[in-house]
């Protein structure tokens, strides 16, 4: 129970996540995108498998980014909510009737992805159809604590996001990520975009709700490690 408490005070970073049907022509601009999660890694431990989420959503409209992630049966919700352009990052924790919420620059955010561990990228040629949108391959190498590891991540560039990735340890690879993987606390998790739905997003959606409490971001790091007592 402790080591998943410690795992999704970093991985929501999403962060920010295979189809084959025919490929959609020209850029979204809007919409969202759904992205089914596994995990590659058999978890040691039975009941904090059954406390991580299966799937996750992500709005996207005019360079802004709003991304959730629900753990615990629907009792914790980790937000964040991101402009690309003004380099800005919100993280909201919702824990029962508590609501927070810390800001990060680019500097806390970087501080924050050095405690993921480090990938390196090669783009590579190759091409596929996910969830309708012609992706291209990167091949990612993970110095993992405990071994080093490679694999095959996917993203497209008909989603229009102006620097998608600048707050993950992505932010080298040009375009929208469709298929990836994220690893802290010896957890992986893998992300495949199973849709993405073009609708219209209202702009409250990228704003933090008014019931959300404003803390600093030392203050948010020990509610999180704070939960792993319960």
């Amino acid at each position: 129970m402790k080591q998943f408490f410690k795992f999704f005070t970093i991985i929501g970073l999403p962060l920010l996540l295979a189809g084959t049907c025919e490929e959609n022509s020209g850029e979204v601009t809007e919409g969202v995108i759904t992205y089914d999660i596994s995990y590659p890694r058999p978890l040691e431990d039975k009941w904090m498998e059954k406390l991580m989420p299966s799937e996750m959503e992500m709005q996207f409209k005019n360079n802004n980014i709003n991304t959730e992630l629900t753990f615990g049966l629907g009792m914790i919700k980790i937000g964040y909510i991101t402009n690309t352009q003004d380099k800005h990052l919100h993280e909201m924790l919702k824990f029962m009737r508590k609501k927070n919420v810390s800001h990060r620059g680019t500097e806390q955010v970087d501080e924050l992805i050095a405690q993921i561990p480090n990938h390196k990228f090669e783009l590579l040629p190759d091409t596929k159809s996910i969830a309708g949108y012609l992706c291209h391959k990167a091949q990612v190498k993970v110095d993992s604590p405990n071994n080093q590891y490679f694999y095959d991540l996917w993203y497209t560039d008909q989603i229009n996001i102006k620097d998608p990735n600048w707050c993950t340890p992505f932010k080298d690879i040009p375009g929208v990520l469709m298929e990836y993987r994220v690893e802290r606390f010896n957890v992986v998790m893998h992300f495949t975009a199973i849709e993405v739905e073009k609708t219209e997003i209202l702009d409250t959606e990228f704003m933090v709700p008014k019931k959300y409490k404003e803390i600093s971001i030392q203050a948010m790091e020990k509610n999180l490690m704070d939960l792993k007592d319960i």
